[in-house]
């Protein structure tokens, strides 16, 4: 009797072929490689500056690219009907066998409008945070990066695999007759050869293969076993091709390039971050906006002068002068549809950006704006109504006593409005006061110190105007009602022509300039209340901070090495072959049929050496010659990105020098202004014999609005400068939502300093004078082009005493001068003569 050992094997055998046809399902390997991939990912998240959110590489659910089917099983999306016509198994009955129970499923699904947040009417709420939660759920460009992110790891689980033991298994049956008649045969076959390949990282190679052959015997013969052969090959390089440095520079390269590809992501995300808020963005957006209301503001003060002129043509007004508003009214017109319907684009385009349709419904969140509203709305409605009023008064010559009466009523009514606009521009006036003072304190210092210190003298002067302005306004305020008081006791008993002409006097001149007063001097505050983020850095501290942290000049510094290990590679290549080999065939005595009973008498070990002479090398020598030139080059190109990086930081603090001036001097434009605006309304109601009232008030208009939209327009260039710094610094910490969660935080910028004043590769290539990057002054880059000499920009008779704060006696025109000197001060024109 045979023994039972072999049929054991056979059936185990069998079993074993049976469940390798089958395989493994879809989701086990989408499962398996989504492990390999995100455990590589967390072998790198090991510093802050590429420390990403955690996430998968699908989109989450509340997203608009979200796919909530099963991921191994998509139902069938819909097909375009023309090219349905051309598709080759269309017309098959089976093409769709076993698919029909996934079923059908849109390109987009709808279900992502449920999961954003609208406000009361209904709309999507962009906000500086609301913005980047959703773009980071549904920007196809953010999905994009972080996908190549997903493939590049993708990748690397391939070339690790390539030195891991990978096994196989082949097996095959065949059915085979023999003969005819007595001599035929009928026999079963089933082969099978199972093994493994391993490569070294010496360069080793290792082959193990066992073969294996069942015959079922049909003729009555029975059942034969044939003698298994175990293969053994093994190849070990001695020269070309040999050892760990040169065989595992393509995993090494793998390896390194996730890394570098995961902090290109993280550098992407703040750039992501930074085009988003700034620039052309959410800030953009809003100086659109802004833009549009100084053109509103704009159109109205165009509209009140028209109502006047149309109401006083022929008497007091041309019709030339009439025309002359009408046509400029008419272009702000113009101008504010243009604005309005350049901002519907923009928005649109924004949104694409976002991932969001166009169509959908949003609303710009103008928080930020609230500093940029310079006056009480109060006032803007004090105006109107003192203008309708005034025109009420001019339509007749003598009004009846009760219209005169009815007036006298309204202009009380108006005036007990005005004191609680005063109280807060008192307090507005008394913090600004506060913050000057403040900032007196501080000194000066650095090149720019007598320029900053003129400045500061020309803000406290004003500070001191406007005061003395309020308190001669609070006087005039209450003689204006005294006269008010007298005249409606006596309005019965005055003469009609009297009474007439004193109470257009006090509508269109006292309450007139006391509204006035008012709009001057909280403009005038309120401009200098806006504040911008200030840079406490050096140039010379932005340049080192940016070369020690930028995560692409880090990887351009590997990549640099990297050149210089595919050198050694293709070096290695140019060498000949001398592997040492051995290869082993153990088989079992032909006399024997049982599994695994090998026998040294039909056993084959054969080993010795191989040597190829490098002859032929003419590839490989010109792939040396090459990657030579490639290593010159990523040496080129390392030290052009960090001249680069430094040309962009320097630009960054030159744009936000140069856009803080322009914002200083904005303010003043914007006050000169607005006083011009009032003065030549004002003017209206008293125009004097050939006065060019009309246009200095078109020039007054026009310059009102481009100071505005100058003003709004370099405080968002400073702004959007300020973030592609520190974007440039590689610092900012984005959260999963896209806030920028370090903004506000002191501590970032000062250990960064310490960080790379102590990191030598902070030094790297920075010119001879290397910079005190923790000291106070660090090599006084304040100047506005730090290739300029301090000496080249200071007047010489002012460079004495322009260190530390103001003295008392600076404030009214330097040292030692007396309570007269200086420039004399220009009172409000709607102010009270002094006596």
């Amino acid at each position: 009797m045979r023994p039972r050992r072999p049929q054991f094997g056979r059936a185990a055998a069998i079993a074993v072929a049976l469940l390798l046809l089958a395989g493994c399902t879809r989701k086990y390997y989408r499962d398996f490689a989504d492990r390999d991939v995100y455990g590589i990912l967390r072998e790198r998240l090991f510093d802050r500056r590429w420390d990403v959110p955690k996430r998968t590489v699908e989109a989450v659910p509340k997203s608009r690219m979200a796919d909530p089917t099963d991921p191994n099983h998509e139902p069938i999306p819909p097909d375009d009907p023309a090219a349905r016509d051309f598709q080759i198994s269309n017309r098959f009955p089976h093409e769709f066998h076993g698919w029909k129970k996934r079923g059908t499923a849109p390109v987009e699904y709808l279900d992502w409008q449920n999961q954003i947040a609208l406000q009361s009417d209904g709309r999507v709420l962009l906000g500086r945070d609301s913005i980047m939660r959703l773009a980071m759920v549904n920007s196809r460009d953010y999905q994009f990066q972080y996908e190549n992110l997903y493939l590049s790891a993708l990748n690397l689980t391939l070339a690790r695999f390539q030195f891991m033991i990978q096994g196989f298994s082949n097996w095959s049956t065949f059915y085979q007759t023999l003969g005819y008649g007595k001599t035929s045969s009928n026999q079963l076959q089933l082969a099978s050869t199972n093994g493994f390949n391993l490569e070294m990282m010496t360069g080793a190679q290792l082959l193990v293969n066992l073969a294996n052959a069942f015959v079922f015997e049909y003729s009555g013969k029975g059942f034969q076993l044939a003698s298994p052969n175990l293969l053994l090959n093994f190849t070990q390089p001695l020269l070309r091709g040999a050892w760990v440095r040169i065989v595992t520079q393509q995993l090494s390269l793998e390896e390194r390039g996730v890394l570098y590809a995961l902090r290109d992501f993280a550098h992407y995300r703040r750039n992501f971050y930074v085009g988003l808020v700034a620039g052309n963005g959410y800030l953009g957006l809003l100086n659109q906006l802004q833009n549009i209301r100084n053109l509103e503001q704009n159109v109205k003060s165009f509209e009140r002068s028209l109502e006047q002129y149309e109401a006083e043509v022929p008497v007091t007004k041309s019709i030339l002068e009439r025309d002359q508003i009408a046509f400029d009214y008419q272009n702000a017109q113009v101008n504010l549809l243009q604005t309005e319907a350049g901002l519907q684009t923009q928005l649109d385009l924004f949104k694409i950006q976002l991932g969001l349709p166009p169509e959908l419904e949003v609303r710009l969140d103008d928080k930020v704006l609230d500093p940029f509203q310079l006056n009480d709305p109060k006032l803007d409605e004090l105006r109107a109504r003192n203008e309708a009023l005034s025109l009420k008064l001019n339509q007749e010559d003598k009004p009846p006593r009760s219209v005169l009466a009815d007036a006298a009523q309204q202009l009380q009514k108006d005036r007990e409005i005005l004191p609680s606009v005063a109280a807060e521009t008192k307090a507005e006036l008394a913090r600004w006061k506060a913050r000057l003072e403040v900032e007196r304190k501080k000194g000066f210092s650095g090149p720019d110190a007598v320029m900053e210190k003129r400045y500061m003298r020309r803000k406290l002067e004003l500070a001191d105007r406007i005061t003395n302005v309020l308190e001669e306004w609070e006087s005039s305020y209450r003689e204006d009602g005294d006269r008010l008081a007298t005249f409606q006791a006596e309005i019965q008993t005055r003469e009609i022509d009297e009474a007439v002409k004193s109470l257009r006097k006090m509508v269109n001149m006292d309450f007139r300039s006391r509204i006035s007063e008012i709009f001057v001097a909280e403009t005038q505050i309120r401009v200098f209340l806006i504040e911008l983020t200030p840079v406490e850095l050096t140039v010379d501290q932005a340049v080192v901070l940016a070369l020690a942290n930028r995560l692409d000049l880090m990887n351009a510094l590997a990549a640099v090495t990297d050149a210089w290990r595919n050198v050694e590679v293709d070096a290695n290549a140019l060498q000949g072959f001398l592997n040492f080999t051995y290869s082993g065939n153990l088989a079992s005595a032909p006399s024997h049929t049982t599994l695994f009973r090998y026998d040294s008498s039909a056993s084959v070990h054969r080993f010795g050496l191989q040597f190829q002479a490098p002859i032929n090398r003419r590839v490989e020598r010109n792939q040396y010659r090459a990657g030579q030139i490639t290593y010159q080059r990523a040496r080129r190109a390392y030290m052009l990105l960090r001249d680069q990086i430094v040309q962009q930081v320097r630009f960054d603090m030159r744009e936000l020098t140069l856009n803080r001036k322009q914002f200083d001097i904005g303010r003043e434009q914007l006050i000169a202004s607005s006083r011009q605006v009032e003065e030549a309304e004002y003017a209206l109601q008293r125009p004097s014999e050939g006065s060019p009232v009309t246009l200095n008030l078109l020039r007054a208009l026009n310059s009102l609005l481009q100071a505005r939209n100058g003003l709004i327009g370099n405080w968002v260039n400073y702004e959007t400068n300020r973030l592609t710094l520190y974007s440039h610094f590689d610092l900012m910490d984005i959260d999963a939502n896209g806030v920028w969660t370090n903004e506000n935080d002191p501590q970032t910028i000062a250990l960064a300093l310490r960080i790379a004043a102590g990191n030598p590769s902070a030094s790297l290539a920075i010119p001879a004078r290397v910079p005190d990057v923790l000291g106070p002054g660090g090599g006084g880059d304040k100047v506005f082009f730090s290739d300029v000499k301090p000496s080249d920009r200071v007047i010489p008779d002012e460079t004495a005493g322009i260190e530390g704060p103001l003295a008392p006696a600076e404030l009214n025109g330097g040292p030692g001068a007396g309570p007269g000197a200086g420039p004399p001060a220009t009172p409000s024109p709607f102010a009270p003569p002094r006596p």
